[in-house]
């Protein structure tokens, strides 16, 4: 199964889970977007932060 295919699959089964229906036209658009936050979860999951790092109260570019 694709990467793109197991993304359908997921959001199919979560739509179905919250009573919520993803038009056909949309979906292209929704799973564009949910591939690319998971980059996101990746990249960040990724990270590794020792237990002593401070948080970080505001964020400044």
């Amino acid at each position: 199964m694709s990467e793109k295919d197991n993304t359908i699959a997921r959001l199919e089964a979560t739509a179905a889970c919250l009573d919520l229906t993803i038009p056909e036209a949309c979906l292209p658009g929704v799973v564009a977007n949910t591939q690319l936050l998971q980059g996101y979860v990746d990249l960040i999951c990724g990270m590794t932060l020792p237990d002593t790092c401070l948080p970080a109260y505001e964020y400044r570019p």
